[in-house]
């Protein structure tokens, strides 16, 4: 496509208040999508329990931003897939877009699985445990996996890798495997994002040809971001799914200011082969 127009209006685009979710629930509802809720609140005790493992007072600490904010959004990511996806000794897994993630080390420790970690950074091929590749085109053979994880990932997934990705879904997971995806960016509008502002480098992002608008926040420092409107998501994604004979359950996270009011996470993806 040829280069869109950006804009330079900050996060204006991009709205997780309570009324605009609200609105977007009511547009998936209204398209047939099934809506499930989470009350964080009540899961409060055993999530500060798990907060306090190993794996989250050392370096890992300041991965996500010096706030403290950052860590309980990343810890609470990480407790939340472990919940849905309640994983046993002997499992496979893979951790997509795992970069610096101690979910893996964590989950291999804790539950005696076997977790992969997948990464496009990553030097090329399988490498131990380490994989790199684009997530549409994971080096595993069929039918492999018992579940996969995706934190602050499936938004970055350029071109048409995230509707490649929903395919590899079905042809990775074992019958009765699980992917769980979060933080779902979801949005009134569909909004490509980045941190971009180099005109070269701005060339060569793989943007939607269809999304409503195009954002340079330069202080988010990422190359590329999706936030899916309703119908985005019916297309991109739901649709795609049910192609592939796999099935969605969209989970609402409510109560996520127990933890901390700064959050970003309001909506989990489940994908269920």
């Amino acid at each position: 496509m040829t280069q869109p127009a950006f804009e330079r209006t900050g996060w204006s685009r991009f709205d997780i208040r309570k009324p605009a979710q609200e609105n977007v629930e009511s547009d998936l509802r209204v398209a047939g999508i099934p809506i499930e809720t989470m009350d964080v609140s009540s899961l409060l005790t055993s999530f500060h329990a798990f907060r306090r493992l190993s794996e989250y007072d050392g370096e890992y600490r300041l991965y996500a931003g010096t706030l403290e904010q950052c860590l309980m959004e990343k810890a609470l990511e990480h407790y939340i897939s472990l919940i849905l996806i309640n994983p046993k000794p002997g499992m496979t897994g893979v951790d997509v877009g795992s970069c610096k993630s101690v979910l893996p080390i964590l989950a291999r420790r804790v539950y005696e699985v076997r977790y992969f970690e997948q990464d496009l950074a990553y030097p090329a091929g399988l490498n131990g445990d380490r994989i790199g590749s684009s997530a549409d085109a994971i080096p595993l053979p069929d039918t492999s996996v018992d579940f996969m994880t995706l934190h602050c990932t499936f938004e970055h997934f350029e071109n048409d890798a995230d509707v490649g990705f929903i395919k590899e879904c079905a042809r990775l997971l074992k019958q009765g495997g699980m992917t769980v995806i979060l933080p779902l960016y979801l949005n009134a509008s569909h909004c490509n994002v980045t941190g971009e502002t180099n005109a070269d480098q701005l060339n060569l992002i793989g943007w939607d040809t269809n999304a409503d608008h195009y954002c340079v926040v330069p202080e988010w420092h990422n190359r590329f971001g999706r936030h899916y409107s309703p119908h985005a998501f019916m297309q991109r994604v739901y649709k795609p799914a049910v192609a592939c004979g796999l099935r969605l359950r969209l989970i609402k996270i409510c109560k996520w200011d127990a933890v901390h009011l700064d959050l970003w996470l309001r909506w989990a993806l489940v994908i269920e082969r």
